[in-house]
């Protein structure tokens, strides 16, 4: 299958879409970095602490998809490793935690916040981003996304010990959370001014099924807003990813600030945009396992189409994307049909309207 090639840059689709011109293309997104190293024949592991083959991957990602989004992604970790939580590096899957960085909650008292000029894979990370700057800077806006305060937090020191905390020990999960929220905000801004990225927040944590409404109003939201308010300071607004169950949730992270909302595809683009449309931007949701990763280009492309009619026209923008990380093991073909239905569903695409190939009846073989 032959990738859809269009005119416009993806800095040249946003800033169009921004004023509520017609773009070529509905803003379409591919959740992959860390995920894509073996498309092009690197192991994970070494894709983690080599900026060449970070700009090796990114380069190959924006030349086969050409989606909008670009950047070497921080992901749930890379924080928490740089503050001391030691991760295992399989070859050939993402990172996950061996051992949190801290023993008890009193802990935190001694730990220092966060220098990205050395601590950890900052600095590889850094010098990726700088040189895909030079390279594509000119018709692209790089950006990363990190885990929020309590995903962090949770991986500071576990998460069943900070679940338990939540009940037993408040003031002390109160404290990591107020020390997480610190480090992330500090770690953004000192990487925004030195590289001119944004960043997005990841809270898995904060979903339904982790976390009841109580805890989530009582532990997540002070922390969301402080993040939001801090961050919005120097990168002018902050989207959140939550994953899972969060419409009992909408409102409140809404209400906290953020400017755009990217939901699982457990959730309803339409019920989201019609509840809450007039005040976020709204991304998602295609399937990532079942059928961005094992499905059919029939099957992408209708998931495609029906994202389209539910949210394209949400008043304050929408972005296409799936409704998580792109899997390990996606082909590349999959993700071409994906691309190819945003281009030919999403044709013609406004904010606040639906776009003008949303009707097409072409399917995609």
């Amino acid at each position: 299958m032959e990738l859809i090639r269009l005119e416009m840059t993806p800095k040249e689709r946003k800033l169009a879409y921004a004023r509520g011109e017609e773009v070529d293309r509905i803003p379409t997104s591919l959740s992959v970095s860390e995920t894509a190293p073996p498309l092009y024949g690197i192991d994970i592991r070494d894709y983690y602490f080599s900026a060449d083959a970070m700009v090796e991957v990114e380069t190959a990602l924006a030349n086969d998809f050409q989606a909008d989004n670009m950047g070497i992604g921080l992901g749930l970790r890379t924080l928490v490793e740089a503050l001391g939580t030691k991760l295992e590096y399989p070859r050939k899957n993402v990172s996950y935690i061996l051992e949190p960085a801290l023993k008890s909650f009193e802990d935190v008292e001694n730990m220092e916040l966060v220098n990205v000029e050395k601590d950890g894979r900052f600095p590889i990370i850094t010098e990726a981003f700088e040189r895909l700057q030079q390279r594509f800077g000119e018709e692209r806006g790089l950006g990363s996304g990190l885990a929020g305060p309590l995903t962090t937090a949770a991986s500071l020191i576990g998460t069943e010990r900070f679940l338990k905390a939540t009940v037993k020990n408040k003031e002390g999960a109160h404290r990591l959370l107020q020390y997480s929220t610190d480090c992330i905000v500090k770690c953004c801004k000192d990487l925004n001014h030195k590289l001119g990225i944004g960043f997005m927040l990841s809270e898995p944590m904060a979903a339904r099924n982790l976390l009841s409404k109580k805890q989530f109003n009582e532990f997540f939201l002070p922390y969301l807003k402080q993040t939001v308010k801090k961050l919005n300071e120097f990168q002018g607004a902050t989207s959140i990813h939550i994953c899972g169950n969060t419409k009992d949730r909408w409102e409140e992270v809404v209400n906290a600030g953020v400017s755009g909302f990217w939901v699982d595809n457990c959730e309803s683009l339409k019920e989201l945009k019609e509840s809450y449309g007039d005040r976020v931007a709204i991304s998602g949701n295609v399937v990532p396992v079942e059928v961005l990763r094992d499905g059919t280009a029939e099957e992408i492309a209708e998931n495609v189409r029906s994202c389209i009619e539910q949210a394209a026209d949400n008043p304050c923008g929408y972005n296409l994307c799936p409704g998580c990380t792109t899997p390990v093991g996606t082909s590349k073909e999959n993700m071409i049909a994906f691309m190819n239905a945003a281009a030919i569903y999403g044709r013609g695409a406004r904010k606040g309207c639906m776009p003008k190939g949303r009707r097409n009846e072409h399917w995609l073989r």
